[in-house]
């Protein structure tokens, strides 16, 4: 009987290796990123992207659109806010993918948080 125990036991051994190596190896090939499909989020990453630029563009040739309208000038207004549109989408789509956001600090590179630099000033 002793004779037995110690092929049980190698042979149970065994069979646990095989079947985490197995798990490992599955673990693995869900992880690994298909060569087709975009990066998690990056779909909405570049719908973000679009947004920014299409809305920037929009919004500035309405409103262009409108003081001309308003004013009675020709393509002049619409033509000035078409640009500064494009720019403020680009500068939006720049702080985007910077990681600036709306934060405050917006020149300022080692800030990490809005509130950090108040609490050393206080001294907490």
């Amino acid at each position: 009987m002793s004779d037995q125990e110690p092929n049980r036991s190698e042979k149970r051994l065994q069979d646990i290796e095989r079947r985490i190596a197995k798990m490992q190896g599955d673990r693995d090939d869900a992880a690994k990123p298909s060569r087709a499909a975009l990066p998690v989020g990056m779909g909405a990453i570049l719908s973000r992207v679009a947004t920014e630029l299409v809305a920037g563009v929009m919004v500035g040739a309405f409103m262009g659109w409108v003081l001309d309208r308003w004013l009675g000038t020709s393509p002049l207004f619409l033509v000035l806010m078409f640009f500064l549109g494009a720019s403020a989408g680009m500068l939006n789509v720049w702080r985007m993918m910077s990681g600036r956001g709306m934060a405050t600090g917006y020149f300022d590179e080692h800030r990490q948080d809005a509130g950090a630099d108040k609490q050393e000033r206080d001294g907490e």
